[in-house]
């Protein structure tokens, strides 16, 4: 029984350690933190527009 416990800690330790750096992108996504800097690139990309041809 003290082995299974063990075992399960273990495993859910590293099932911690592998996921924390996805946890972290993820919650910056569902943060929409990047949102203003899409917004920005995207208005600057319509602004420019294509030179005019003769």
């Amino acid at each position: 029984m003290g082995a299974l416990i063990v075992v399960v800690a273990v495993s859910v330790a590293v099932f911690y350690w592998a996921m924390e750096p996805l946890l972290q992108v993820l919650s910056d996504l569902m943060e929409l933190s990047f949102l203003p800097w899409v917004l920005l690139a995207l208005g600057i990309w319509l602004l420019a527009g294509n030179p005019a041809r003769n």
